[in-house]
């Protein structure tokens, strides 16, 4: 698989839910809300970036299902881990998340676009793909693929493909291989002391 910027999942990563509203036009919404909130405080953002982490925060970390992709990242060891490593994990996973895509946006997210593919699911579905097509201003179009999941009346993602490569299993390969050299808590630890992890295969900023 080819290395892709990170800004290109960053652009479209953001999402919001309302009741009701299918899962493409979650997405679609998101993004917009999204690009102009950058436009109308790119200076600040990029001065003060925890302001923006605050932003990106709420508006994209409620419309993650964050219990789940905790559970398939940490795979077999979700099991054997304690309700407090699970909810520490979780949080600190979400904060460089946050961190790392919000970076990417303030950097790269005008520079792209995206072109969203119709949306075929069964009336009664409860998971579905949303398909898009990243346009860069140089380089072939990137499919990108969302994964939702309906948890209650809201739709949220789970997991995102590149190139038909899921990051989830991206990253859980990652963790899976840092806990066994080293355990959960070291991982966790080091994702609270500001630390990153890199899915297997997955984009990275060039």
């Amino acid at each position: 698989m080819k290395h892709l910027p990170l800004s290109l999942i960053a652009f479209v990563l953001a999402a919001t839910a309302a009741a009701a509203t299918p899962p493409d036009e979650v997405i679609k919404t998101a993004t917009a809300q999204v690009q102009d909130v950058i436009k109308q405080r790119q200076a600040e953002f990029k001065a003060e970036p925890a302001k923006f982490y605050t932003v990106v925060d709420q508006m994209v970390a409620p419309h993650f299902d964050l219990p789940y992709i905790t559970q398939l990242i940490l795979g077999k060891y979700n099991r054997s881990a304690t309700a407090e490593q699970r909810d520490r994990f979780q949080a600190a996973f979400k904060n460089m998340l946050i961190r790392s895509y919000a970076n990417a946006l303030l950097e790269y997210g005008a520079q792209v676009k995206t072109e969203w593919a119709p949306l075929r699911m069964a009336a009664d579905a409860s998971t579905t793909t949303v398909q898009s097509k990243v346009i860069r201003p140089r380089g072939a179009p990137v499919p990108m693929g969302f994964a939702m999941k309906k948890n209650g009346e809201d739709w949220k993602i789970y997991d995102i493909t590149v190139d038909n490569v899921s990051l989830i299993t991206g990253f859980r390969g990652q963790v899976t291989s840092q806990i066994k050299s080293s355990s959960l808590d070291q991982v966790i630890a080091q994702l609270e002391q500001g630390g990153k992890i890199t899915p297997a295969g997955a984009p990275k900023v060039r």
